[in-house]
Order: structure tokens, then C-alpha cells, then sequence
């Protein structure tokens, strides 16, 4: 075995080995959450075109054959099931693959048709084209594998290109999922710092700007020249997206997890549905919920915050609130919405506010420890909501107060 350059081979196989040690450690986890399986698929398919530069030094030609033809439907895999990982974070119901999920699968579906066709060909052939890139060799095929290999080739340069549209499209949803659901954990939980997926915005951010260049570049390389590229460059890029995608993906537990357990033990009738960002109106369009009703909840949720001091518990959430008051937690949202006009993250933050205007007028405690005193999580946090109640600083309005 000669390695050309070993600084590059190295990095390939790093980045083997992250997916590997990754891959193996979530699918573990699966009994856990079954959200762990996409991610898994994610990084297994991301290794598999990895492996190209790898199986050129280490494989002999008849697997680096099969590791070209599999590239196909890895490719077509990698952003369904990107995809789906995001929609299993940020369900409010534990997630697990439905037959309408399926149906995110079927472009590498056609992909793996496509590759276990080209895995019948002649083996001469499969080398002229994926190994040694001799085209001419299909000159000697007869007419009817002619058809065949072109017609291969034509559908994989189509399968190519539509993983360009894919790619975006699926990019495009993901960052609606992940705003719909950065409203929705307003409507459940009262501290949200460590739910909302910053981490899987500013890498798909990154992985859009590598997506893109990818994307141009593929299609020039099948069109015209591809822009040439240091392969260091490459191999690093892809090594630091797949370690962040890995080390994250193995911290974050779903967004809504702890509220899985409480949506059986909390009030009768209670759900968690994972329904989409709409109006008051169509939200709860359906509900049973009567003015009367609203009312004697909302009495009960001041009583709650004013006399039980709930908003103390700095892991509130919208099912402890419901299983604390004796009322479906839909109806809670319905009443803030509706009847109070406020989100239950604003809801219980404001008394958190107020509860730490007076501690900052009547004690000499440090910002921190009265942000902490109230129920905050963080400083930052505490900061965020003190201005948007206030419009000043908790700093300011002491100084302004005392």
C-alpha cells in the first residue's frame, strides 16, 4: 500500500472513524429515542461517500467498484433523513417512523434501483466508467447494454441534479421546522436555553455554504470543468461538519422529551399534539373550552403564580403547571392565548420579572444570584426577559429604583 499523501489520508480516515464510533453509539441509543436512527443513517451515508479516497488506497478495485455504485443512494439519503432527525427533535410526542415518513425515502429508493442495475454490469465495463473513467469501453458493449449503461448514466446525472434541488428543498424545511418549533417550546416551557437548537441552525448554516459549492461544482463537473479545490481543504471541512454533527447529535435529547412522561400522569384529556404555528382561531377551533371556563383557569393560573409562586420552579413547564391547577394543558394554552393574550413563556417570565424588581429595590444580592433566585436558568436569559419587560437592565432599573 503507497499513500501519495498521508496528511490527506489521514484526515479521510478520521473522519471514518468519527462516523463509525458516532454511528455505533447512537444506534445504542435507539431504545432509548428512536430519534437516534435517522441521525445514524445521516452519518452512515455521509461515511459512504467519504470512503471514496479511503477505498482507493485500502480496497481492492472490485469494492471500490461497489463503494462508487453505493455513493448514489447515500447521496439521495443524506438530507431525508437530516430531515427527519430534525422532525423527530422537535416533535412533542416521542417520534417514530410512520409510513408517511417513507415517503422521504423514495428518491434513494430510485437510487439504490439505479445502483443494484449497475452492480449487474460486466465488470469491464464497471471499471471503464467508475474506476479507470474510459468511457470508450461502452463502444464495445452490444447495442441492447448500450441502452442500458447510457441509460444508467443518464439517470444518475438526473439523480445528481435533482440531489442539488433536494438538498435545498429539504434545507428550506428544516429551517421553517426549526422556527415553527422555536415558537412552539414558548407555548410548553418557561426556560427554553437549552432546547433551542442554535447548535443545528449554525450548522446547517455551514452546511449550506459547503452544500452550495458542492452542488455548483457537481454540476460543472458533469457539465463543463469543476472548480478546482484543495482536496486538504475539503477533507477538513468535512471532518470538522461531521464531528460537530456528531458530538451534538449525541448531547441533545428532544426538545419536548420530559414533557413525554408528564403527558400521561398530568391532567385527563391533556395532549401535546405537534400542531403547526397558526392562528388563535384555527388553533383552537375545535376546542370545548367556554368563556366560563377560561375564566375560572385563569383565576387559577395567577393563584397559581401570585400564591404558589410556581414560577420559582426554573424546569416549569406547561404539563406541571396543567398537573399543578387540575386542568388539560391545551386549555391552559388556549386561556393564555385567548383570554390573558400572552405566550406561557412570556406568562411565567413576567412574574419572574416582577418578583425580581423587588429583590433588586429591597436586597444588595448580585445580579446573578437574583436571577437565580426567581427562577432564570442564566444571566443571559434573565437579561433578555428583564429588558423585554422593563425596556431597561436589571443594573439600570436598580440604579433608577434605589
Amino acid at each position: 500500500m503507497i499513500v501519495e499523501q498521508p496528511s490527506l489520508f489521514a484526515l479521510n480516515v478520521a473522519t471514518l472513524c468519527v462516523i463509525i464510533f458516532s454511528a455505533h453509539q447512537l444506534i445504542l441509543r435507539v431504545r432509548t429515542y428512536q430519534i437516534y436512527w435517522p441521525l445514524a443513517v445521516c452519518l452512515l451515508a455521509i461515511g459512504l461517500i467519504a470512503m471514496l479516497p479511503v477505498s482507493k488506497v485500502l480496497l481492492p478495485i472490485e469494492w471500490q467498484i461497489i463503494n462508487h455504485i453505493a455513493s448514489l443512494p447515500a447521496l439521495l439519503l443524506i438530507a431525508p433523513s437530516l430531515w427527519l432527525y430534525t422532525k423527530a427533535l422537535t416533535s412533542r410526542t416521542p417520534w417514530q417512523l410512520s409510513y408517511h415518513d417513507m415517503r422521504h425515502l423514495i428518491p434513494a429508493c430510485v437510487g439504490s434501483i439505479i445502483a443494484l442495475v449497475a452492480l449487474c454490469l460486466p465488470s469491464r465495463y464497471q471499471h471503464g466508467i467508475l474506476v479507470s473513467d474510459e468511457l470508450t469501453v461502452i463502444t464495445h458493449a452490444s447495442n441492447l447494454l448500450q441502452i442500458i449503461i447510457y441509460g444508467l448514466l443518464i439517470m444518475t446525472f438526473v439523480c445528481v441534479l435533482g440531489w442539488v434541488v433536494q438538498s435545498a428543498w429539504y434545507f428550506y424545511k428544516i429551517l421553517n421546522l426549526l422556527r415553527d418549533y422555536h415558537i412552539r417550546l414558548k407555548d410548553v416551557f418557561a426556560s427554553t436555553e437549552q432546547k433551542e437548537l442554535h447548535w443545528l441552525v449554525w450548522l446547517l448554516a455551514s452546511v449550506g455554504g459547503v452544500w452550495l459549492f458542492i452542488a455548483t461544482n457537481l454540476v460543472l463537473d458533469n457539465l463543463l470543468s469543476p472548480i478546482q479545490l484543495s482536496p486538504y481543504l475539503h477533507a477538513t471541512l468535512l471532518l470538522l461538519l461531521v464531528y460537530s454533527l456528531s458530538l451534538w447529535g449525541l448531547r441533545q435529547k428532544p426538545g419536548f422529551a420530559e414533557c413525554y412522561h408528564l403527558e400521561n400522569t398530568s391532567a385527563p384529556n391533556q395532549t401535546l399534539t405537534n400542531e403547526p404555528t397558526s392562528s388563535s382561531e384555527e388553533k383552537y377551533q375545535r376546542s370545548a373550552l367556554d368563556t366560563q371556563q377560561a375564566q375560572r383557569i385563569a383565576t387559577k393560573l395567577q393563584h397559581a403564580m401570585h400564591s404558589d409562586k410556581l414560577y420559582l420552579d426554573a424546569a416549569l413547564s406547561l404539563p406541571k403547571l396543567a398537573a399543578h391547577i387540575h386542568a388539560p394543558s391545551h386549555y391552559i394554552s388556549q386561556t393564555l392565548n385567548e383570554t390573558l393574550d400572552i405566550r406561557f413563556f412570556d406568562f411565567v417570565n413576567q412574574h419572574r420579572v416582577d418578583a425580581a424588581k423587588q429583590s433588586l429595590m429591597h436586597s444588595d444580592k448580585t445580579i446573578l444570584d437574583v436571577a437565580m433566585s426567581v427562577g432564570f436558568n442564566s444571566k443571559s436569559a434573565f437579561y433578555t426577559a428583564f429588558k423585554k419587560h422593563t425596556g431597561m437592565t436589571p443594573s439600570a432599573y436598580r440604579k433608577k429604583e434605589t
